[in-house]
């Protein structure tokens, strides 16, 4: 995944946040890695086995699960820290 495409993903999730699936309310670290390291869920941007997992509180959503792979998580945080920069 290249910049350009999770900036992309970034406004797919904010506009569409149902795509993700519903996280609790109240998760913490040890659910974080539980889900990341010993549950099988697919990377959102490449389909590759996703090694990380975060929670995108959405307003209109709720709480919603990111699954990302290593490499795609790396590529959407920095795309999410700096819009629009390559």
């Amino acid at each position: 995944m290249n910049a350009t495409a999770a900036v992309g993903l970034l406004h797919l999730i904010a506009a569409e946040p149902t795509l993700l699936a519903a996280a609790p309310a109240d998760v913490g670290e040890a659910d974080l890695d539980h889900r990341a390291r010993d549950e099988d869920h697919p990377c959102l941007g490449c389909g590759s086995a996703a090694r990380c997992a975060i929670i995108v509180d959405s307003a209109t959503a709720g709480p919603r699960w990111l699954d990302l792979c290593s490499a795609c998580w790396h590529v959407v945080r920095r795309a999410n820290d700096l819009p629009g920069d390559e």
